[in-house]
């Protein structure tokens, strides 16, 4: 099998169910074949060949989707790229991927013309344009394309389960962005990984508010409900009224929406207006939940809440099933069906074997194996090696695993505070900020100290707006889960921390604004 069969098998099975919902338009699945077939057929004939790169600079839609597919059916390589990337980052994408042709959306033509503009090798560009808004000279409309030539016929090629099937770029979070190669049969076991944790089937119908550039937005949820057959409806961008307003209207079954989106559609004073009934999965991951809100979420909004740790790398890796939603808070689970997992010795001094597992709930790195994992980055062959090894891939994630099997997360290998010659890590301190009152998100970090060398941050978005910092350091001193060392010195409320779109908190940038701007409380 490879993606193009993937999508096959459910045109073959369910061509008359609807596949994909977007701006008041509907197609069903052979419907929706017919027209990713055009947009093959016209990528052909713009001279794109299998294993020719062709990114993607879209705003979320039909559009990012359909040419994925088209480009799975030709043998061409997808490149996904963040719509909020400045023109100089997407330079820096076209250059590395050797991309041939860029298809953007017309409300980023400003930086998508200046970055094909700094590189050599884009010899065409796709545009998803409405009628009547001007293109750049020698630039083809999309929706032409789309509509135009017959479609009925499959595109003569066969992709292996070996060929990239897309390279996706890195967050950039520990450093510029890397282009991970993600092969057919890593998708394909993405997918099938997806669909038999999630329970998915035909049935199911989906509600899209994840870019869709990203792996978990993409490979781990759009994706699986192709390969069942489901209905899928995009979102152009979240907002909480109307994503409630689709879940209703759509009769939507399930959801992959980040913690902050969670928080901001269940504690909207208009929540209780909306039938959110239907739902029967929310998937999440990148930042922990309170207990309060979690069981708000699962009495409110819905039961079944997954919790789940994965990365661009190796996908969906970690995952916390609804029945232990509440009892066990703060874990990522275990691994998921195709994935193994182990907790290393962190050792930054050598190079650590797979078969050096840490002890029961001691904090090591995590290290994964399986079908999911990445064929490696892209024109990086030293980043390769240092990441796969031993058959393994080193996440460079802090991880510990305890007696029962319950993975929990503590931060970055690069997110580990040394202050005072003591290794702290964030996030055993975000988890005892998470159970005070009043706090509803919490980010740590350490800023530079003349004194301590790095000196424990707490980064506060506050559920009550009477909560002061000495009513944090009071409930830090009197819990006893923080050890005096690691409480917090400095204390900074702020009205939202700064994500990526996967929702992990950007401790880099964090580091960055508040070296110098914040003042202990």
């Amino acid at each position: 099998m490879n993606i193009a069969s993937l999508l096959n098998r459910s045109v073959d099975r369910y061509p008359d169910a609807i596949a994909l919902v977007f701006d008041q338009r509907r197609w069903s699945y052979a419907q929706w074949n017919i027209r990713i077939n055009r947009v093959a057929e016209a990528l052909v004939d713009l001279g794109v060949r299998p294993f020719d790169r062709v990114a993607l600079y879209l705003s979320t839609g039909e559009a990012s989707v359909t040419v994925y597919f088209a480009c799975q059916k030709i043998g061409a390589v997808v490149v996904p790229m963040n719509f909020r990337l400045a023109a100089g980052e997407v330079a820096h994408i076209l250059q590395d991927s050797g991309a041939r042709l860029l298809v953007y959306s017309h409300a980023l033509a400003r930086q998508a013309v200046q970055a094909q503009q700094q590189v050599n090798g884009v010899h065409d560009c796709i545009v998803v344009a409405d009628e009547g808004e001007a293109l750049a000279e020698g630039h083809y409309r999309y929706e032409m394309l789309a509509e135009q030539g017959g479609g009925q016929h499959e595109p003569d090629y066969c992709a292996a389960p070996g060929d990239l099937s897309a390279l996706v770029y890195t967050s950039g979070t520990t450093g510029r962005a890397k282009g991970v190669m993600h092969t057919h049969a890593n998708d394909l076991a993405i997918a099938t990984n997806c669909t038999m944790e999630y329970s998915l089937a035909a049935t199911d119908r989906a509600l899209h508010i994840a870019p869709l550039y990203h792996v978990g937005g993409f490979q781990a949820f759009f994706l699986p409900h192709v390969m069942v057959g489901g209905l899928n409806v995009i979102e152009p961008r979240y907002r909480a009224l109307s994503t409630l307003e689709r879940i209703q209207s759509e009769r939507i079954t399930t959801l992959f929406a980040v913690p902050t989106q969670i928080q901001e559609m269940l504690f909207h004073p208009d929540f209780k207006r909306y039938d959110v009934s239907s739902l029967r999965m929310i998937t999440t991951g990148g930042s922990a939940m309170s207990s309060t809100t979690m069981r708000h979420v699962l009495t409110d909004f819905c039961p079944g809440l997954f919790n789940g740790y994965g990365m661009t790398e190796a996908s969906l890796t970690l995952l916390l099933h609804p029945r232990d939603a509440l009892a066990r808070l703060g874990s990522c689970g275990k691994p998921t069906l195709m994935s193994e997992a182990r907790v290393v010795i962190n050792d930054a001094g050598r190079d650590v074997r797979p078969d050096e597992m840490a002890a029961a709930d001691e904090i090591g790195q995590l290290i994964v194996h399986g079908p999911q994992v990445m064929a490696g980055y892209w024109n990086n062959p030293g980043e390769t090696k240092k990441r796969l090894k031993h058959g393994w891939l080193y996440t460079g994630d802090l991880f510990s695993r305890d007696a029962s099997g319950y993975f929990t997360f503590h931060g970055r290998v690069d997110d580990m505070i040394v202050s005072g010659g003591e290794n702290i890590y964030p996030r055993e301190i975000e988890e005892a900020l998470y159970r005070c009152p009043g706090v509803q998100e919490a980010a740590v970090v350490g800023l530079p100290d003349e004194k301590w060398g790095q000196v424990v941050t707490a980064f506060i978005v506050r559920s009550d707006p009477a909560l002061s910092a000495e009513a944090v350091n009071e409930f830090c001193r009197n819990n006893g889960s923080v050890a005096a060392f690691k409480r917090p010195r400095r204390i900074q409320f702020v009205d939202e921390l700064l994500t990526n779109p996967s929702g992990k908190v950007l401790k880099r940038e964090l580091v960055r604004l508040y070296s110098k701007a914040v003042h202990p409380s």
